[in-house]
This record gives structure tokens, C-alpha cells and sequence, in this order.
């Protein structure tokens, strides 16, 4: 059984890295959340790029207020859901009575998207020896909800937490490839049904 599910709708090299960190996961279509055949998991992560058109159909189905629902449910339930690049909102769903969970504006979150390397000018368990580090941008008028857990070099905010019922909510503008030590750090609770 898997620790973690990568919210997708085809396979994807980041996979690939949690095979080589010895950590279990697999890729799962948003949709497919409402499966009772799905395993129960301790991290469920939406990879960068769910805001490219090719994959409109990712972003759409995380603005369904069921996939939501299951999603927050999760979490509450000791879950922890990690999103990575959620500065730039593409969802088109027209049905939607509420920000999608992949809007900051869910949140209550502004972001400034901008592509570019940042420097974290420290040792950090986030990124692991590397300082060097692509992000999509920063994340600003942050409330007191979420806690500033990585800023670049000139202080601005690129990773968040929040902690929700016995789970967590972390927003990273960081592209993925983050530390097998931080990974870890995340599948410490339990493994939560879907």
C-alpha cells in the first residue's frame, strides 16, 4: 500500500524519485478519489505544472466540490496534502460555488508568480545540500492560519503549513524535487482512507 498518492492523470517522472527515495506511492486521477478500491495513503501531493492547459483537466477536477470535500476530509482526518506551484489559477470549472482548493484565494492567500531560481542561504531539510533552487514565485498576505516554513534569500515566503483538524496543509512555490529527508518528515502519521 502506498504512502503517498500523486493527484494525476498520466505517469510522471516524479514518481520516479520517490521510487528511488524507497518511498511508496502511485498516480492517481483526481476522479478516482471517489473509489472505494482506493488505498488508504499518509500524503497526497498535486505535482507543478497542474496549471498548464494539457492538464486542465487535473486543475477542473480539483475544483469539484465532492473532490474537495474528500480532500479536506483527509486532512482533518490526520492526512497531509502537499501543492506544489498553486500561484497561478486555471481552473475553468463554471460550476463552482467556491474557490477550488488549488486557488490561494481559498485560502485567503495572494501570490506574485514569477519564474525563477531562488537561494536559501542556509542548510535547510527542504531542499536538502542544494541551495540553489526554481520556484514559481512568493506567496504574500499570509494570515496567521498558515506558518512560514521556507523564505528565499531576501525573505520572501516560498513554503507554507497549516495545520487542519489532525493533518496539514503545506503550499510550496518550490518545485518539487524537495529531500528525501523532508518527504519523510511528512509520513510520520498515519495512513488515511480516502
Amino acid at each position: 500500500m502506498p504512502d503517498i498518492i500523486i493527484l494525476w492523470d498520466s505517469p510522471l517522472f516524479f514518481e520516479r524519485m520517490f521510487e528511488e527515495y524507497g518511498i511508496s506511492s502511485i498516480v492517481a486521477a483526481p476522479a478516482s478519489l471517489y473509489s472505494l478500491h482506493l488505498p488508504p495513503a499518509k500524503l497526497l501531493v498535486v505535482p507543478t505544472g497542474f496549471t498548464y492547459p494539457e492538464h486542465a483537466a487535473v486543475s477542473n477536477a480539483l475544483a469539484d466540490q465532492k473532490i474537495q470535500k474528500k480532500i479536506f476530509d483527509f486532512v482533518e482526518n490526520g492526512g497531509v496534502f502537499l501543492m506544489f506551484s498553486p500561484l497561478k489559477e486555471v481552473s475553468t470549472c463554471r460550476a463552482c460555488k467556491e474557490p477550488a482548493v488549488t486557488s490561494l484565494e481559498r485560502f485567503g492567500l495572494e501570490g506574485e508568480y514569477v519564474q525563477t531560481d531562488i537561494l536559501i542561504l542556509r542548510s535547510s531539510t527542504l531542499t536538502g545540500d542544494t541551495d540553489s533552487v526554481y520556484c514559481d514565485g512568493y506567496f504574500q498576505n499570509i494570515s496567521n492560519s498558515f506558518s512560514v516554513i521556507e523564505k528565499d534569500d531576501t525573505g520572501r515566503a516560498v513554503h507554507l503549513e497549516m495545520s487542519k483538524g489532525k493533518g496539514r496543509i503545506i503550499l510550496s512555490s518550490i518545485h518539487e524535487f524537495l529531500s528525501k529527508t523532508y518527504f519523510s518528515s511528512l509520513l510520520t502519521g498515519p495512513k488515511v482512507k480516502l
